[in-house]
């Protein structure tokens, strides 16, 4: 194969103009005796060196094509000979006799450096190339040029919509709503112990709408009353001041941080399991499971509680742990103590999950499907179907049942 060692040049006067972008660079390969090179798939010749814009480069031309093009193809590719990266468009195209062009493809190359390639394993047929061909010699023209800078352009800047922030800060707003609370406030011993001190309350204003919604507890049947008022506030003794703003701020669709959960994490689960705001008792729920670390020593403690306040992801937690530590659990845990109905059915459950999770045999569709999933997928299909998501793992199982 012959490679002419000169290409097209150019001459530039002048310092370009911004936006100018350099014209195509050309060089024409002669691969003499084309017909002749083996035309197996995955046989392949490379030209000599050529230079383009500085760089240097050779051709790959496998007349039989690559191991990924289609058959009678042939495959042609532009070789990036130096260790630099370049971002050019290139294009081939072959020419006959006639000086017609038979062959023609172009698209964008940016090689990496080394012997990075780009081109197609279809560039033309094998034949349509032989019939080109001007006295056994295949000419290919070699088209470069730098590729055109990409501008960037910033994607539309568009505000977040501040409607949340907005009304997450009318809670503390006297002026903006229709029901106050009277928060802590309880008489404390001060330094001298002969006298008693009564911290005065905090106060919180809401919006009876907001808070009905966003509770299915106590807190939705105080809104409901007709008989409060803005004058009348509701006196609330047993939660702190932090924890009940923690309590209204996610009902008016905040996020509590981990900062602001972790020393208040079992604070705000009594809150919001007593209040029924069940979003954030789920929330606090999972914050605790994720930063505890069950022992032999405090599992039958996080269990018990977990059974007092309906913490189903909690308890499974825990079931989880006595399970897979039975061995050692013997020796410390009792069978009584594990004697309820429902702490027997959550053993049950745990043992049937384990015995999924070891490819044991996974109970015959329907219904007894839900009785070894995991807490979190039978809160989201309840959820996907619109029931309770706060509940046992007994009162999910039977609410999904009742929607089949």
């Amino acid at each position: 194969m012959n490679a002419p060692t000169t290409a097209s040049a150019h001459t530039h006067m002048g310092p370009p103009l911004p936006g100018y972008h350099q014209e195509w660079g050309k060089h024409t390969v002669h691969c003499h005796g084309f017909g002749s090179l083996p035309s197996e798939r995955g046989a392949s010749v490379f030209s000599p060196e050529f230079m383009l814009l500085g760089n240097p480069w050779c051709l790959e031309i496998c007349p039989g094509g690559t191991s990924n093009a289609a058959e009678g193809m042939t495959s042609l590719y532009l070789c990036n000979k130096s260790d630099k990266a370049i971002d050019i468009d290139f294009g081939f195209s072959v020419i006959d006799r006639r000086g017609k062009q038979v062959a023609y493809k172009r698209s964008n190359f940016d090689p990496v450096g080394g012997i990075s390639a780009g081109g197609w394993p279809n560039f033309a047929t094998h034949l349509s190339l032989l019939s080109s061909l001007i006295n056994g010699t295949l000419i290919i023209e070699v088209h470069v040029r730098l590729a055109k800078p990409t501008k960037s352009v910033p994607p539309p800047y568009i505000p977040e919509n501040p409607f949340a922030k907005n009304i997450q800060r009318m809670i503390m707003y006297e002026n903006f709503g229709d029901i106050s609370f009277a928060v802590g406030g309880n008489k404390k011993k001060s330094n001298n112990a002969e006298k008693i001190a009564k911290t005065a309350p905090a106060m919180f204003y809401a919006h009876r709408v907001i808070l009905r919604e966003c509770s299915t507890g106590i807190l939705a049947d105080i809104c409901r009353s007709n008989e409060l008022s803005m004058s009348t506030p509701i006196e609330i003794t047993d939660v702190s001041p932090e924890v009940f703003r923690h309590l209204l701020y996610s009902a008016y669709g905040g996020k509590i941080s981990a900062d602001d959960m972790k020393p208040h994490t079992k604070e705000i689960i009594d809150a919001a399991n007593r209040y029924g705001v069940v979003s954030l008792k789920l929330e606090a729920e999972a914050f605790f499971v994720g930063n505890t670390l069950f022992t032999l020593e405090n599992v039958m403690e996080h269990l018990m509680y977990a059974d007092s306040m309906n913490c189903a992801l909690l308890k499974e937690a825990a079931m989880d742990y006595l399970i897979e530590n039975s061995a050692e659990v013997m020796d410390k845990i009792t069978v009584n103590d594990l004697l309820t109905p429902t702490l027997i059915r959550d053993v049950l459950a745990a043992v049937s999950r384990r015995e999924k999770k070891l490819g044991g045999r996974d109970g015959d569709g329907g219904d007894s499907k839900f009785n070894s999933m995991r807490i979190c997928e039978l809160r989201r299909e309840s959820y996907e179907k619109g029931l309770n998501v706060d509940g046992s793992r007994e009162m999910l199982i039977a609410a999904l049942k009742g929607t089949h």
